[in-house]
């Protein structure tokens, strides 16, 4: 757990952060309805109270992947004084002269004639980007988060599960390469990083191992998960603090969480 004694203003934050989780889950408490109650083999197995119990926590798991990450993140971002955004719309494009190097490095990296190091790919993309015209957005234009920060670093952040439905890494290291082109084209910036972010590890203790064998990601620059991702984005060591967060929302609503089970059960 966290050593280090918060600040005042970072326990306003983490104040801000429970009152949303909190509001979240009595709306979903209140609004809740299975999508169906018939689901025979599973309640053969489980027993229809765990069968209820299963079908909520799988509704609670999509919730939090739709917005209450990201909700988070600009919470936590904003609090630092950084210019955070949800669902950004990138309002600039890259030029196609840009967009085929981009793709050329991807194929370079596939035939393994040059490594995936992003630090070193993004030296690349910086020295031959350019911007497209003007008014045109980017096929890739919608970005989870962006942050600019107060020393005009920008991140470009596509969140996903800890379990994300990727085959192989490419695709995505495209978008991630592209995104990067675009900030160093059309933004006043000192540095630019697109990163995959996870809001936990589910392999936690052991390292998360997804796209360990796929030469074309970098995790170590594309990949940042649990304490990585949550840290950069408030500033400070914090996710230790969000789990203890959730700890507390959950013994607040454990009644109310009881007797909606029952609702269904009975």
């Amino acid at each position: 757990m966290s050593k280090n004694k918060l600040t005042r203003k970072q326990v306003k934050i983490l104040q801000e952060v429970k009152k949303y989780l909190l509001k979240v889950m009595e709306k979903k408490l209140l609004n809740y309805s299975p999508e169906t109650n018939y689901m025979p083999f599973q309640k053969a197995i489980v027993g229809e109270r765990y069968r209820a119990i299963f079908s909520f926590v799988h509704s609670v798991s999509t919730t939090f992947g739709m917005s209450l990450w990201e909700q988070f993140a600009e919470t936590l971002g904003k609090a630092a004084g950084m210019e955070v955004h949800r669902q950004y719309d990138i309002p600039h494009s890259i030029s196609n002269n840009t967009d085929v190097k981009i793709n050329n490095l991807l194929k370079k990296i596939k035939r393994k004639e040059i490594e995936c190091n992003t630090l070193e790919l993004n030296k690349l993309i910086k020295n031959f980007s350019e911007p497209g015209p003007v008014g045109i957005k980017d096929e890739d234009k919608r970005v989870d988060v962006f942050i600019k920060d107060k020393d005009k670093n920008i991140f470009f952040i596509d969140i996903t599960s800890p379990k994300p439905n990727i085959k192989e890494f490419g695709a995505m290291k495209l978008k991630l390469m592209r995104w990067t082109a675009i900030g160093y084209a059309n933004y006043d910036a000192k540095s630019v990083s697109a990163i995959l972010c996870m809001p936990y590890n589910p392999s936690h203790p052991r390292p998360y191992k997804r796209f360990s064998g796929d030469i074309t990601c970098d995790f170590k620059n594309d990949v940042k998960i649990q304490n990585d991702f949550w840290d950069t984005v408030a500033g400070f060591p914090v996710y230790d603090e969000i789990v203890k967060v959730f700890e507390i929302v959950g013994k607040k609503i454990r009644t109310k969480l009881e007797d909606k089970m029952n609702t269904f059960t009975n």
